[in-house]
């Protein structure tokens, strides 16, 4: 079950990031501005995919989570084919938005079956080893959709992308099995999941739960800025052609985004054995640790040294997202995982996907007629201080996390 989801995470980030490589080619052609590019990598994705998380999310927790996710990959496949059609900037964006709303049912109904099969103290591997499959597309997409755009064009690295979904819808239907709500904590839940509104409230009435989604919502704001618009930035300040700077932010930011994912979920479960409090202590130490060091990126003016430097914030924000997650499982009860998982990923990709690649983009535009095409090198100086401003929201999730946690058990 764990290996077909983590292909299954692979093909959804994969889809997802490849836009960001063949942004300066689509913008070339559909004549762009910086501010439609935003909108294309950010709030096209992320009106639907943030608003349908939690329909989608009910769905799950009543009905048969693999279906679920087989029916979600085949339409978002379906859009990103659309998206190699587009013939205008509304055109890209539409499809760009049904992209969106076929990942909405990706992320929260996978997340519960790992919650409901892996006890907490194997949940954080369990979820780094998930987490692996979209570090992995992160990491792959800029070299596969630089490689494709090199041979076939834009709009055929969009149309073999899509293509790609089929086999791993079908491969969820013919080998995964949905495991039975509650498995892993002997709490195996025959009841109806409570009512949306009954969960809501549980769930905000926990202060570990209301300062996380704060917290993850500035780290998706830092983190998409900087993920979607990085290939445009190595492109424009050291004229770098598409596949070359695939290849380089494979090495660079991918293999350490993959190290820092796999180790986050192992030294979670390690520490989470001595103080549960680790599983916000740890991604709070990660922000703080990103925000120190992805600044001077920008500072550097040869590329070798730029990307040296990428290295260290990439394990970093690798480290992050199991505990991260590991502690949603935790403060949500068996029968509302996927519920608490679809209202932080309402909330961070609303304001951390659709406002952050759009800020950088009008950024870049306002600061144009100053710094010329250096202005995206300046649009990115605001993101190490939203790194540590989720970094403090984590720290204070911490404060009352073990409470919080005995109360889930109880509830």
């Amino acid at each position: 079950m764990l290996a077909v989801l983590s292909l299954f995470l692979f093909v959804n980030y994969l889809d997802r990031y490849a836009l960001a490589i063949l942004l300066e080619p689509i913008k070339v052609e559909l004549q762009l501005s910086d501010t439609q590019v935003g909108l294309l990598t950010g709030a096209a994705f992320a009106l639907l995919y943030s608003t349908l998380a939690l329909p989608v999310a009910r769905i799950a927790e009543h009905r048969n989570r693999t279906t679920v996710l087989s029916a979600a990959i085949l339409i978002w496949s379906v859009a990103t084919a659309l998206c190699g059609l587009a013939g205008s900037f509304m055109a890209l964006f539409a499809a760009r938005m049904l992209v969106g709303a076929g990942e909405s049912g990706a992320v929260s109904p996978a997340q519960s079956m790992i919650g409901d099969a892996f006890s907490l103290e194997r949940r954080g591997t369990a979820l780094a080893i998930f987490s692996i499959g979209g570090a992995l597309g992160t990491s792959l997409a800029p070299m596969i959709g630089g490689y494709l755009e090199a041979h076939f064009g834009w709009r055929g690295a969009l149309l073999f992308l899509g293509s790609l979904g089929v086999p791993v819808a079908l491969l969820l239907l013919l080998v995964v099995r949905d495991p039975p709500r509650g498995f892993a904590d002997r709490l195996v839940a025959r009841t109806p999941p409570p009512p949306v509104g009954l969960a809501m409230r549980r769930l905000f009435s926990r202060p570990a739960f209301a300062l996380l989604i704060p917290g993850m919502v500035a780290i998706g704001l830092a983190e998409y800025s900087f993920f979607l618009w990085l290939p445009s930035y190595l492109s424009r300040t050291f004229g770098q052609p598409a596949a070359a700077i695939g290849t380089s932010l494979t090495l660079y930011q991918g293999i350490p985004l993959l190290i820092g994912t796999l180790l986050g979920g192992v030294v979670a479960d390690r520490l989470v054995l001595r103080d549960r409090r680790w599983l916000a202590w740890l991604p709070a130490a990660a922000c703080v640790f990103a925000a120190l060091t992805i600044g001077v990126i920008f500072t550097s003016h040869s590329l070798a040294g730029a990307l040296a430097l990428l290295v260290l914030p990439s394990m970093a924000l690798g480290g992050y997202l199991a505990p991260c997650y590991a502690m949603i499982q935790a403060l949500a009860g068996p029968r509302s995982r996927a519920t608490a998982v679809a209202t932080l990923t309402f909330a961070v990709n609303l304001l951390g996907l659709g406002l952050g690649p759009l800020m950088i983009g009008t950024l870049s535009d306002l600061l144009h007629s100053t710094y010329g095409e250096q202005s995206l090198r300046y649009a990115f100086l605001v993101v190490p201080p939203i790194y540590g401003l989720a970094a403090t929201f984590l720290l204070l999730a911490s404060r009352f996390i073990l409470r919080d946690m005995e109360r889930a058990a109880r509830d």
